[in-house]
């Protein structure tokens, strides 16, 4: 039996990136300033001030400063005591950094400088492509806030929809033929990855996921495909 039906292409989930700050603060530079430009891991999207930030580094300075002005003791079982609690005075603030998400070369950059830093660099946590923006420079910014949404397209998944009466003959692993408009006489293979254990009460079909390759970019969410499966019913 030959089960036909329509897909459309969707953003692989499994490489899909949120951009949000831990923090309160005012985008004072945009790196990137309009959706549908590439991005690579590390690289900066947004530099922004905030006082909270400014406040813990300075926090960690004085914490350092206390440490290398804290004058000597002579007793060598205090002197060890005294060190190891201002090591760990010093790592409980440079974890706090951490929290904010400052990485691990700006602690040291502020550590060798003795400078906080004004504005903290957002970069990029993956490979992909900015599917959406709503960073402005000059906005405030809050806590948890959307920023930025950035998506590895590299890989997309297809998503067709089965009909609750063939839904029995489909399994993990069978074959689909993909066609699509846009490139006609071309048909790409995928197999089955997921079959969706609900169905949808209105049209009473179930959600099954392919996964392409897409290296060259030519295929983009939200195209229409035709899938083809070409089921084994067995012999009389």
């Amino acid at each position: 039996k030959t089960i036909r039906t329509v897909g459309r292409i969707e953003v692989d989930e499994r490489r899909f990136a949120t951009v949000t700050t831990k923090f309160e603060g005012w985008i004072e530079k945009l790196y990137v300033d309009y959706t549908g430009k590439h991005v690579k891991k590390g690289e900066p999207l947004a530099e922004i001030y905030s006082p909270e930030l400014f406040a813990t580094q300075q926090e960690f300075i004085n914490t350092l400063k206390w440490k290398t002005e804290g004058g000597v003791i002579r007793d060598d079982e205090l002197g060890k005591m005294y060190a190891r609690d201002n090591e760990t005075i010093i790592d409980a603030a440079r974890q706090r950094l951490r929290f904010l998400d400052i990485s691990d070369e700006q602690i040291k950059e502020i550590e060798a400088t003795g400078k906080a830093l004004r504005t903290l660099k957002l970069n990029s946590p993956v490979d992909g492509t900015v599917i959406q923006k709503t960073a402005v420079q000059g906005m405030r910014v809050m806590p948890g806030e959307k920023l930025f949404d950035i998506a590895d397209l590299s890989t997309v998944w297809v998503v067709a929809e089965i009909y609750e009466s063939d839904l029995s003959l489909v399994r993990e692993g069978e074959t689909a033929k993909i066609r699509m408009s846009n490139f006609p006489g071309k048909v790409l293979s995928a197999r089955v990855e997921y079959v969706s254990p609900t169905l949808s009460e209105e049209t009473r079909t179930a959600k099954v996921r392919f996964s392409l390759p897409n290296a060259d970019g030519r295929l983009k969410p939200q195209m229409f495909t035709n899938l083809e499966m070409d089921v084994n019913m067995g012999t009389r």
